[in-house]
């Protein structure tokens, strides 16, 4: 009887470990994931050099952000020098401005190129 309410006292104080500690943290990274991404996009959106893009593509994420689909856009960003340069770019778009996206369709963008490659923010994009 003893080592029967020892196992169950490790099982239960291993599972109140996982909700106490490990799945606050699994969630705050998921609630974090992307921040990082909408921060580059806002820093490129206030400084980055004007440009014309064609969407390539666009496709679905299943995900939301404040009640806006995300999808992923192919460009073939235009830039100032007179380059074509292919961006890959995960956004979310007001649902109202999907017809603008389809492919083939220009858009404005701003970009900016640094250590890490070519960032590229999309006009009318839905940044909170």
């Amino acid at each position: 009887m003893t080592l029967g309410w020892i196992i169950g006292g490790v099982v239960a104080l291993s599972i109140l470990s996982f909700f106490l500690f490990t799945f606050p943290i699994l969630r705050r990274g998921m609630k974090q994931s992307g921040r990082e991404e909408r921060a580059v996009a806002k820093k490129v959106q206030a400084d980055g050099i004007p440009a014309r893009a064609v969407v390539r593509s666009i496709q679905p994420t299943n995900s939301i952000l404040g009640n806006e689909p995300v999808v992923v856009l192919e460009l073939d960003v235009h830039t100032s020098e007179g380059e074509i340069k292919r961006a890959v770019v995960r956004t979310a778009i007001y649902m109202v401005h999907i017809p603008k996206f389809q492919e083939g369709c220009e858009v404005n963008v701003k970009y900016s190129e640094g250590p890490q490659g070519l960032s590229v923010a999309v006009e009318g994009a839905y940044l909170p």
